[in-house]
């Protein structure tokens, strides 16, 4: 007989049979696998039964360590500069306008520091003075104030501006940039220098005071805010020089735009005070458009200037 099978006597497998029954059941663990059905305290000998629940272990979360990170300098790529920078560390030359537009600045700034020490000088003084007055009985009234000027120019929009910032203006002009940048943009990419021989526009009042000279410029644009610089070879006088220039030749000037706006439209960093038009072949009908809407916009600045020299 093999031994495969042990048997047992009736009475052995009754007494087995009834201590099962007696025994409380024991709770067995859920299986996810559907093959597995759910066992019972009737079912037979099982060795899940002897299968411990995990223990609740805490994990002790604590902070990374700092690790360095090992860069290889020979697979590390070079560092790129951003921005244009010359060659050999050669310094850009200054030229005459910004000379003078630093020494105006330099002089501006000591005046205002002796400025502030006389007002407060001043103001010391007024407060000594104020502790011995009374106040009357009939200065309670408010008085009316009356005759009050319009101002029209300010910091952005100076006194050299000859015709108003309308929208349609404002409309002509940037469309006419926009294009000859686009134009000049393309014209370099396909031949250089072919390009910087027939350019379309140019930028800087030295650029455009050159270029009046030979009776090149077509159409000048000039920022409504330049910065004020007083005295000989300054940016005031610099600005009345072209506008003579012009008008001696003919030549439209639009006084419109911020410098940042300018610098926006041609997608530059730095700000633009004067832009001159050279050529502006393919954009005829919108010149013919810009010198329409300058008439009216100068209209409209002489009727303000008559307004407010009426109610002067």
């Amino acid at each position: 007989m093999s031994g495969k099978f042990n048997l047992i006597d009736h009475e052995t497998f009754e007494s087995i049979h009834q201590s099962s029954n007696s025994s409380p059941s024991t709770r067995v663990a859920k299986i996810r696998n559907a093959k597995y059905k759910r066992l019972t305290s009737n079912s037979g000998f099982s060795l899940l039964e002897f299968v411990k629940p995990k223990s609740n272990v805490k994990i002790c979360k604590g902070k990374p360590k700092n690790s360095k990170r090992i860069v290889d300098v020979r697979i590390r790529p070079a560092f790129k500069k951003r921005g244009k920078q010359r060659e050999n560390g050669h310094k850009k030359k200054i030229n005459r306008l910004k000379k003078s537009i630093l020494r105006y600045r330099q002089i501006k700034r000591e005046q205002q520091i002796v400025k502030e020490e006389l007002q407060n000088e001043i103001e010391t003084q007024i407060s000594n003075q104020l502790q011995t007055l009374t106040i009357a009985s009939g200065c309670n009234k408010q008085s009316e104030v009356s005759g009050i000027k319009n101002r029209i120019h300010s910091n952005r929009f100076r006194e050299y501006c000859e015709n108003c910032t309308t929208p349609v203006l404002e409309k002509y002009t940037e469309h006419l940039l926009r294009e000859l940048n686009r134009f000049q943009r393309r014209a370099y990419a396909q031949n250089q220098i072919k390009a910087k021989a027939h350019r379309r526009f140019v930028v800087g009042f030295r650029e455009v005071h050159n270029f009046l000279s030979v009776n090149k410029v077509k159409l000048v644009i000039i920022a409504t805010d330049c910065e004020r610089c007083e005295g000989e070879a300054g940016l005031d006088e610099t600005i009345s020089a072209i506008k003579s220039i012009c008008q001696d030749q003919k030549v439209p000037i639009v006084f419109i735009f911020q410098r940042r706006q300018l610098a926006y439209i041609l997608y530059k960093k730095a700000s633009i005070s004067c832009i001159g038009v050279l050529d502006y072949d393919g954009l005829r009908d919108t010149f013919q458009e810009i010198t329409a809407a300058l008439n009216d916009a100068r209209k409209q600045y002489q009727l303000l200037i008559e307004n407010n020299n009426i109610q002067s």
